[in-house]
């Protein structure tokens, strides 16, 4: 992204002047890029889909956060149970405990890691969905050839941005219609 800023900025003229490179490539002002960029957290904000999707992924990572809390549980009152029995047991219903034991720790990192793969894959998933939404919009927001590069924008990663290059109202305002048309 930075790369193509730093070209934008190059290659950037006033007037109809042409610019020379190395290469000695001209540019005239006619075919200059045009560059535009997407505020990821606006549209992080305000676009619909993004929204129903990560209240979805929120509520699946806390149902199964729950049941990994409640499996815990049941493993810790089953240990307590079985420690408070030591005492009394003999060895070999002292290593059959231990053995139980085991096995419920392993079961417990077991769902543990596929509850994780599970929640990381969806994510991964979600965030593709929504990246191949944006990226087919913007195939038709730019059919004219507006723009030669549209860039997402993320606090932080920019030292300065023009707001007149931001597109971001247009690009939410249409990924929300084309949704809302899907569902009718």
């Amino acid at each position: 992204m930075l790369v193509g800023y730093l070209y934008y900025l190059h290659f950037h003229t006033d007037g109809a002047k042409a610019v020379t490179h190395s290469s000695s490539v001209n540019t005239s002002a006619d075919n200059k890029s045009k560059v535009a960029y997407i505020d990821l957290d606006s549209l992080q904000d305000n676009y619909g889909y993004y929204q129903k999707l990560k209240t979805d992924f929120e509520h699946k990572q806390e149902s199964a956060n729950d049941q990994l809390a409640a499996l815990q549980k049941k493993y810790q009152n089953r240990a307590m149970q079985l420690q408070q029995k030591a005492a009394t047991m003999t060895q070999k219903e002292q290593a059959a405990a231990m053995e139980e034991i085991n096995k419920m720790q392993q079961e417990l990192q077991e769902r543990k890691q596929k509850v994780d793969n599970d929640l990381y894959n969806e994510n991964s998933k979600m965030k593709q969905d929504i990246l191949t939404r944006i990226e087919d919009f913007l195939k038709t927001y730019n059919k004219d050839g507006k723009y030669s590069y549209i860039f997402s924008y993320e606090p932080g990663f920019m030292f300065y941005k023009d707001s007149t290059l931001n597109i971001t109202p247009d690009v939410i305002s249409g990924l929300n219609k084309l949704d809302s048309e899907k569902t009718k």
